[in-house]
């Protein structure tokens, strides 16, 4: 509600007198309407944005890093594979130690040599089953730990080996060297076995490409 105070003037002699306010004019103003302040408005404006963006308003650094930041990895394509593990560090011994029976030198050294000839050959064909990382393990890993492994035994105590298993330490040595030196020959029989079956398959074309029934000039 709104009071209007109006002054009165008066005309006393031909001068103008200004008399105190008498009259008041009551006015009853209309209801306010709902005013939106500048910060409701703001509040609103977060609040729309935060329905968009999943009901959570996303900070400065948010914004910046969807704008700047690496692109998610799109629906089902496939992730990419993890690194390969490494292979473990190569075992260093010396195959001529005299603490090494003679006769698992000897199987040692042949064994070396095969690992030497499979190498080669992997370098024109491939061998199924046996691959270059398995070679190198072989030589670099598996039999230089066995056969450090034999040494690392106290003599006095080998015998122990021979009370558990009824095989002595020296012997169960031999065998495993036998195993590898099977697998070897396995590996050189299929190799030769491939080379045998290329060799006849280019006899035959040979013969066949070449035969007199095919000679233009007889």
């Amino acid at each position: 509600m709104t009071v209007l105070a109006l002054p009165t003037v008066l005309l006393i002699a031909g001068a103008a007198v200004a008399a105190p306010p008498a009259l008041y004019f009551w006015r009853r103003q209309p209801p306010k309407a709902n005013l939106v302040s500048s910060d409701d408005r703001g509040s609103g404006r977060r609040s729309s944005r935060r329905k968009r963006n999943g009901g959570s308003e996303l900070s400065m650094f948010d914004k910046l890093n969807r704008i700047f930041g690496p692109a998610a990895n799109p629906a089902g394509s496939p992730a990419s594979a993890p690194p390969p593990a490494a292979s473990p560090p190569a075992v260093h011994f010396d195959f001529e130690d005299e603490r090494i029976p003679d006769a698992a030198r000897v199987k040692i050294r042949r064994i070396l040599a095969c690992i030497e000839e499979v190498g080669k050959a992997m370098e024109r064909e491939q061998v199924p089953g046996f691959s270059r990382i398995d070679m190198e393990q072989m030589r670099d890993i598996h039999l230089p730990k066995l056969a450090k492994s034999y040494i690392d035994i106290p003599t006095g105590y080998r015998s122990e080996i021979f009370r558990k298993t009824g095989k002595s330490a020296s012997f169960i040595l031999l065998e495993s060297l036998d195993k590898m030196q099977a697998k070897m020959d396995e590996i050189l029989k299929n190799l030769a076995q491939n080379d045998i079956d290329a060799f006849t398959e280019n006899t035959q074309f040979i013969g066949q490409r070449y035969a007199d029934d095919d000679n233009p000039f007889q």
